[in-house]
């Protein structure tokens, strides 16, 4: 009987050790980019990133539901009102355009740029 409750415990011991594991999250967001899409466009702040894994926050402020696109990777629909977050991997410097679209039967699309800047040298 003890030896079946030591091996219980022990099991839930591991159990809530694997669960923990599972919810850290071991990569780092070196910048956070605040994406506002509004009647006005689709702004990004700040506009000059350094080379890293980024998240970019898209806040919907207009009636229609909107999409947040950069680099092939998107948000799903965002409601108004609401927000998304989309993580992109920017390890190379350059400049990425982004897209805002707009649902409905006449999508528009907003469009902006944020950059890179070149990485610490080696």
């Amino acid at each position: 009987m003890f030896v079946r409750t030591l091996a219980l415990a022990a099991a839930a011991v591991l159990l809530m050790a694997g669960f923990a594991a599972s919810g850290t999250d071991t990569t780092t967001v070196s910048t956070h980019v605040q994406v506002t899409m509004s009647t006005g466009g689709c702004r990004a702040t700040p506009l000059e990133l350094e080379p890293g894994l980024t998240a970019f926050r898209a806040e919907n402020r207009i009636l229609t539901p909107r999409r947040f696109v950069l680099l092939g990777r998107r948000t799903p629909w965002v409601a108004p009102g609401r927000s998304a977050i989309l993580r992109v991997d920017l390890n190379r410097e350059g400049v990425y355009r982004f897209f805002c679209i707009s649902q409905g039967r006449e999508p528009r699309i907003r469009t902006g740029v944020v950059a890179v800047r070149p990485g610490p040298p080696a």
